[in-house]
């Protein structure tokens, strides 16, 4: 698991979880691609959870269209599922009409069980690991005790 200020990322079997929370500003670079691009490096997979319903959008227009670019850009490799509030479909829309755009596959939903169901029929896509699955887990599990 790694965890920031607004954000949380949990390996959960084949899947990616991000958990969003509290109010999220314009960046420049959004901390969780960053974050996610890191931790592909250690849980590559093709499946991705997020979960924004704990987060508020605090953006002007012209941020809310360069957020959804920058998330568009980035999940556009992967299987996505997102889990919002109804007042957050329109810009979560905005974000998966873009990914869509790239080639990407998402779906929005209202709970993390139907989320999870869809994610679960989904085939996976072909992931390049620096290691096997088994070792990969292994590294990230001995990097989170020696890290506390």
């Amino acid at each position: 698991m790694y965890t920031e200020d607004g954000f949380e990322l949990r390996p959960v079997g084949d899947t990616m979880e991000i958990y969003a929370s509290g109010e999220i500003f314009h960046e420049p670079e959004p901390h969780v691609v960053l974050a996610l691009r890191r931790m592909q490096t250690y849980f590559p997979t093709t499946k991705i959870l997020s979960d924004v319903r704990l987060a508020a959008y605090v953006l002007e227009p012209d941020e809310h269209d360069h957020r959804s670019s920058a998330i568009a850009e980035v999940m556009k490799d992967f299987t996505l599922a997102v889990i919002c509030l109804s007042e957050q479909r329109p810009f979560i829309e905005q974000t998966a009409d873009k990914i869509r755009a790239r080639g990407g596959r998402v779906k929005i939903f209202s709970s993390k069980g139907e989320a999870r169901d869809w994610l679960e029929s989904q085939p996976a896509g072909p992931v390049e690991p620096m290691e096997t699955a088994a070792s990969t887990a292994h590294v990230w599990q001995q990097r989170e005790r020696q890290a506390g």
